[in-house]
């Protein structure tokens, strides 16, 4: 092709239909960022509403007829918040879905299969129990055979909500989905492309390649992470975390496809110089987006001269960090509390997520974290090991100060309870 086919990709808006509203508010600054660019089909990776509610859909048919141009061709899958529905009423799946495709001017099919310029696009949304029943899977594989005998070096782009177990970030734990894998394992023209973890897309571990490719969309609501961190609410939702408003830009060439990565709120392009650039067609043997770019990454170090000290903030006990360094970011850090006596005694151990994926405004600064209090003694002396972690493992050495707990003080738990905090 002379010139590149133009994909938007959006995913996880969870909107209401007023334009004030939030997830609503975030699809149009998505829109403004990426109609510029003219895009022929726009891929969106499910939870559009944030429960069942039609006239979203509506509404995002509407913004859809304002920003682009009539002929781009819309592919959705339905996400998991699209079939929820208030308490007591009764759900008609089917009858959603239905409605979910009417409203949005594609077809009524699952999976839908369109081709644009020679490239196969399919959305596969789930089948109303967040699981993909055995019909549907031979239904998607069916479409999937249909796309490589058309041409078998192109890539066959799926569009799920919920992501094949075990590939990019997010998919480690329960959302990842392993009848996905499974099938797709058999096809390595499969480019996965789901929706549902809200990664941040800072993260090269968001795309992923192993017997096929795999990348995740992020989100327009709020950013998550699954790794147990302390300061998430939930064990999930990151603090501030409504900073991580992210889409996806992808141009397919005959010999390759690039993936731009923004920050919506932003309205800038995440690690321009390190667009993902996956080769047409895909041979395993030669995938760059593996599990071994941990063996080119380096630990993250604390800067000479880095320090850290406590903030006694009503009744809860911050620790505040010079940040470390690392060339691509810091993920996490590690923060270990002995307390000293005769014998020392490990009292807390956990892990913090870093502030990498806000906004530019606020990069740089101090590391701000809320200690679990209710752990630490007053009148005991404790030593505080802080240690920082790439996001594929490697830690660096540790930062180390030793405290001694007024003893006037009583401190509350640490968790917090929004995800600001």
């Amino acid at each position: 092709m002379s010139e590149p086919l133009r994909v938007a990709i959006i995913g996880d808006s969870q909107a209401y239909p007023r334009e004030t509203d939030w997830g609503t508010r975030n699809l149009i600054k998505a829109f403004e960022l990426l109609a510029p660019k003219k895009p022929q089909v726009l891929l969106m990776a499910g939870d559009l509403a944030d429960g069942t509610n039609f006239a979203t859909f509506d509404t995002y048919r509407k913004l859809l007829d304002r920003y682009f141009d009539k002929d781009m061709v819309h592919v959705g899958c339905a996400g998991n918040h699209d079939y929820w529905v208030p308490r007591g009423q009764e759900r008609d799946p089917e009858g959603i879905y239905r409605e979910f495709c009417t409203r949005l001017h594609q077809k009524h099919a699952n999976p839908l299969h369109e081709v644009v310029n020679g490239m196969s696009f399919i959305a596969l949304s789930e089948d109303f129990k967040e699981v993909h029943s055995e019909e549907m899977l031979g239904l998607l594989e069916n479409e999937i055979k249909t796309a490589i005998a058309r041409d078998p070096e192109k890539p066959v782009f799926v569009i799920t909500h919920f992501p094949p177990a075990n590939t990019m970030s997010g998919s480690l734990l329960s959302s990842g989905r392993a009848e996905l894998r499974n099938l797709f394992n058999r096809y390595k023209q499969v480019v996965s492309i789901s929706g549902h973890t809200h990664y941040p897309l800072e993260d090269e571990r968001c795309i992923w390649q192993g017997e096929f490719t795999a990348f995740t969309v992020d989100t327009l609501a709020y950013s998550c992470m699954d790794d147990g961190f302390y300061n998430t609410c939930g064990k999930v939702i990151v603090p501030f975390a409504r900073e991580g408003i992210q889409a996806l830009y992808m141009e397919i060439f005959d010999d390759r496809f690039e993936i731009h990565r923004y920050n919506v709120e932003d309205q800038r392009e995440i690690k321009p110089d390190a667009v993902w650039s996956v080769a047409i067609p895909y041979d395993p043997a030669k995938a760059v987006y593996t599990a071994d770019r941990k063996l080119q990454r380096k630990a993250p170090q604390f800067p000479a001269g880095a320090t850290a000290s406590f903030r006694y903030d009503f009744g809860y006990l911050y620790l505040l960090i010079d940040p470390a360094e690392h060339d691509d970011f810091v993920h996490w850090y590690k923060i270990r509390v002995i307390e000293c006596g005769e014998e020392e005694k490990l009292i807390s151990e956990e892990k913090y997520c870093a502030g990498f994926y806000r906004l530019e405004r606020y990069q740089g600064g101090m590391e701000v974290f809320r200690l679990p209090g209710d752990l630490i003694k007053p009148k005991s002396h404790c030593r505080f090991e802080i240690i920082p972690v790439e996001s594929f493992g490697h830690e660096g050495e540790a930062l180390v100060i030793e405290a001694d707990i007024p003893g006037a003080l009583s401190f509350r738990s640490g968790v917090p309870e929004c995800p600001q905090e």
